[in-house]
């Protein structure tokens, strides 16, 4: 059995609150295993192909070194291993299966004593008789190089290299969603900021026209004052008079045409930035509502009861009386409710849906998101209950690529019809709850298998 509680493990790095808060608790939990170890955490850039921040705990301090080790400076096994494995098999896609089962089922690299030279920029100390490296990735995507030494020989055999690998795989997941929530973020406000700048400079434009457009109305209202003066004081039956007066007439036309067309460029740029605006604020309201779910995972649940939990809280916050949660079966072949609102007790342990076969079905074999607004796009139906309107939701719940179940919504309160900022928060609070769900069940599994 691993040396470490695991379910401790997985709630206080997924509870940190940011990517450093995560790389602290991790080294501190591998130093804590053995008194004679000690662990460095390098970060890799993919864009830059290159290792580029180093973190090392010393005490209560979490120490950052920033450097720039090139991936092809690293030793050239260590390189094939975690970083371009593709490129030793010329990118062919049976191939790189083949690699990526060798690269899970062998997942430490112990470097030799001729190698060592190439690794001093990331070792965590200078005196040691073992060493051992760890990639931590995204899928197949390497986010960091994990290194651990210690002055004993032999530190690190098949035992000590099986307690590790959990807790490798949960600090990877937890700071993998730290970065992406961070990019996430980072995104949101300068799309936000760049829109509002455009918007504005825009307005800006318009107001100049308008204030040029006034200035000219005001030149050309006192000439028409002083041309009328004129034609007063003239003989009126001249007809050189009557058509000069006419083109003053037709300038005056023109002139409120104009006037009329910039009030009409006013009105469209204020009610563009209105609906900029709208926009703006339903992303701040998706950032609230996607805080409030992660506050509603992190609070301690009963992981049986925590589906029906998750699924009532979430019922109530999107105002609906009409959903449920499908979970795929041992067998992997079908989908079963277990939790619902608004379904009839005695329909629930009827629901059996095989992969691919109606909406759910669809949409867990697909793995994709349907929102249907109205009967013209609706798929099929069970055809079990009855429904307020056509409109419901149905997306895939999925965690470390494997399909865990679907979350299914209809049944809007008032009989709402569900918008493109529904289903985007459908589809972030369902992989909340796929992680959710998925690393228990990771937590199980690692527990059998301890």
């Amino acid at each position: 059995m691993s040396k470490f509680d695991l379910r401790d493990i997985s709630e206080r790095l997924a509870g940190s609150k940011d990517t450093e808060a995560v790389v602290f608790e991790f080294l501190g939990y591998l130093q804590g295993m053995r008194q004679d170890w000690r662990a460095a955490l390098a970060f890799y850039e993919v864009s830059r192909d290159r290792l580029e921040h180093v973190y090392e705990r010393r005490d209560r301090r979490l120490i950052r070194r920033d450097i720039a080790v090139p991936a092809d400076q690293l030793p050239a096994r260590l390189v094939r291993k975690f970083f371009h494995p593709s490129a030793f098999f010329n990118a062919h896609a049976q191939r790189r299966s083949l690699l990526s089962a060798l690269f899970h089922a062998s997942p430490a690299y112990e470097p030799d004593a001729s190698e060592i030279s190439l690794l001093r920029p990331i070792l965590p100390s200078a005196n040691w008789q073992s060493c051992v490296c760890f990639a931590l990735a995204d899928r197949e995507d390497v986010i960091a190089l994990l290194v651990l030494v210690s002055e004993k020989r032999g530190a690190f055999g098949g035992r000590a290299v099986s307690d590790i690998i959990p807790i490798k795989s949960i600090a990877a997941l937890a700071i993998t969603q730290h970065l992406q929530r961070a990019g996430a973020v980072a995104d949101q406000d300068k799309t936000a900021r760049v829109a509002a700048a455009e918007f504005q400079d825009r307005i800006r434009r318009l107001s100049a026209q308008a204030d040029e457009l006034e200035a000219d109305n005001r030149l050309k209202a006192e000439r028409l004052v002083s041309l009328s003066n004129e034609i007063e004081n003239l003989d009126r039956s001249s007809s050189g008079y009557r058509e000069e007066l006419q083109r003053v007439k037709e300038q005056l036309f023109a002139l409120e045409e104009q006037t009329m067309q910039a009030a009409e460029q006013l009105g469209v740029a204020f009610s563009e930035l209105s609906e900029k605006q709208g926009l703006l604020q339903g992303h701040e309201q998706t950032l609230s509502f996607l805080k409030s779910v992660f506050q509603m995972v992190a609070v301690d649940h009963d992981p049986d009861a925590l589906p029906a939990t998750a699924l009532e809280w979430f019922c109530e916050h999107f105002t609906i009386d009409r959903c449920s949660l499908m979970l795929l079966d041992s067998a992997g072949e079908s989908l079963r409710i277990v939790a619902h609102r608004g379904i009839s007790e005695d329909i629930v342990p009827r629901v059996r849906v095989r992969i691919g076969q109606g909406v759910a079905g669809w949409v867990a074999h697909n793995r994709k998101p349907l929102l249907v607004r109205s009967a013209e796009d609706e798929g099929p139906r069970t055809g079990l209950e009855s429904y307020n309107s056509d409109s419901f939701i149905s997306v895939p719940l999925v965690h470390g690529d494997r399909l865990i179940g679907v979350l299914n919504l209809s049944n809007k309160r008032d009989g709402d019809v569900f918008e493109e900022l529904d289903l985007d928060r459908a589809m972030l609070t369902g992989s909340v709850i796929a992680m959710a769900l998925g690393t228990r069940e990771m937590a199980r599994r690692t527990a059998a298998w301890s």
